[in-house]
Formats: structure tokens, sequence, C-alpha cells
């Protein structure tokens, strides 16, 4: 069975990157809320500790980090192509500048805007994931990231008054990455006002956000373990290249080189120049295959 099942939650940028990528594929899936700060008892049994939203889920196979998750999207569902052979490199590096650099411009002026909005705990919960991530630092950077935000917003604009998306003429993944931070910023009244200022980048976030909700359901979390536990893992073919010091059975940590330090440790099933696959056994829901992106990863032996 090939549903998918994202979990995610309304507010999260990254999810709605994915969100836009199913709607304008047309694409039936699942949603299943996580909360928004730790704990998350029903997601750490599938990925056995990263927490960092969304997380796909098929079957017994769970996917972490939104590049990687857009590519099995893709491979899943063709048409219409997001990730064109001829701009494959190109989107890879959009994708990339929007989903930390961008993004990182937006966070300082929105989360201060929106700090007596907060739940209790939020910032502390945020601080365990990136360290310095404190009221008094954003504050105090929140007048920079403002100003480079402008920056970034210029090129967009630039870029989308000479063709009506980012590599020309179909939405693409570059136009979801650099969707969700954009969209982030409209919780800023200063950067909505900018984005606003700016024609052709407004008409194309309108555009995007033309596409509704897409074609999902809701499914309670309980019920989406239950999915992986009835279920094998299924996308784990390919074994293991000689070059990258690892065979197949060996335990690995595999964490983030950014933010979210959260360790997953499972048993290698593959391994290549860009993606890794582990095995975890677990108590809840048995057998499961992590997938992570090499890019962005590191990969230690246990």
């Amino acid at each position: 069975m090939n549903e998918i099942i994202l979990h995610h939650y309304e507010l999260s940028p990254f999810s709605e990157k994915i969100r836009r990528l199913l709607a304008y594929k047309r694409v039936d899936w699942r949603a299943v809320e996580q909360p928004v700060m730790a704990p998350k008892p029903a997601l750490t049994p599938l990925t056995g500790g990263y927490r960092r939203i969304p997380v796909m889920q098929i079957g017994a196979d769970v996917y972490c980090d939104t590049a990687l998750i857009a590519r099995r999207i893709e491979a899943l569902h063709p048409e219409p192509v997001t990730i064109p052979d001829a701009f494959a490199g190109a989107i890879a590096v959009i994708e990339d500048w929007a989903d930390h650099r961008l993004f990182m411009q937006a966070v300082p002026p929105v989360v201060v805007r929106l700090l007596d909005a907060l739940p209790p705990g939020f910032l502390e919960d945020r601080q365990q994931m990136t360290p310095g991530f404190s009221r008094e630092a954003l504050v105090a950077g929140a007048p920079h990231a403002l100003e480079q935000a402008g920056h970034s917003l210029d090129y967009l604009e630039a870029q989308l008054g000479a063709s009506p998306w980012l590599v020309g003429e179909h939405f693409t993944l570059a136009d979801a990455a650099c969707y969700h931070p954009v969209r982030f910023m409209q919780n800023s009244p200063e950067l909505a006002e900018r984005v606003a200022a700016r024609p052709a980048l407004a008409a194309w976030a309108a555009r995007i956000a033309g596409f509704g909700p897409g074609e999902c359901r809701a499914m309670e979390p309980a019920e989406a373990l239950a999915v992986a536990r009835a279920g094998e893992p299924a996308d784990v073919g390919g074994g293991a290249v000689a070059a990258s010091g690892f065979a197949v059975g060996d335990t690995v940590d595999i964490q983030a080189d950014d933010y979210g330090q959260e360790v997953t440790t499972g048993r290698i099933l593959h391994l290549d120049q860009n993606e890794i696959v582990v095995l975890r056994d677990d108590a809840d829901v048995g057998a499961v295959a992590v997938h992570y992106p090499r890019a962005g990863y590191r990969v230690r032996a246990h």
C-alpha cells in the first residue's frame, strides 16, 4: 500500500512545502496532527528520536527531511513533474537556499511578533533544538534579519518578473521551497508589507495558495502507528556503496548537522550518495525503515 501519511501540524512552515507539492500533484494523503513541541509519543516510535516536522510515512517506511520527502513523492507520483531533469541541479540549489538562508531570515522577525502568543515553553523547546534560540537573541537579531530578507525578496521578485515560476513555465519544487518561508513571513506585518510591495512575488504566492488544501483526510496518531505495526519495510533495496565506509548491517547513528540534535540509531539497509536507510526494531511498532538524505546529516558508527 502506497498511502502517504504526513505527520505535521498546521502552522509548520516545512509541512507547507510538502502540502503544496501534494496539492499541485492532486495526490490523496492522510494527515496526522503532531504536537508543536516535544514530547511526541506518536512520532518517536517511528523515527527513533528525530522530531522535526514533517515526517512522511508509507506503511513501515518512514521518511525524514523535506528534501528526501519531496523526491520520494516525485518518484511515486511523477506527473505533473516538479523536479524536471533539466533543472534538477538548479532546483536543489534554490531549495537549499530557501530552506536555510531564506527561512532563517524570516524566523527572528516573525517569532518576535508572535512572542506574546506563543504557547508556554515554546522558546525553551526550540532552544533544545537550536542553541541560542532565546528571546534576547531573537529580539537582537530581528532588525538585521528583516533587512537581509528584503534582499532575498528582491531576488525572488526579479526572477518572477521574468518568468511565471522560479525555473521556467511550470511550478516546481523550487517554488514550493521558496513559498513556505514567504508564507511564514505573513505573520510579521513588516515582512508581509515587503511581500505585498513586490507585485510579481505577491502574485506568485497567491497562485500557489490557490492550489487549495489538496486531497487530504485526517488520521489519528494511533492509526498511523497501527499501519506501521501491520506493515513491513518495502523501500529498502540497493545495498551500500563501498566508498561510504559502511556496509549493510552496520549499526550507525544519524544526526542533523544544523539543528535538531536527536539521534536515530539503526542497522543499515541501504546507503548511497543521496540516501541512507536504517532498520529499527521498536517495541511499539516493530520493524521500521527510517530514511534520511545524506546531505545535511552526519552518519557515525554506533
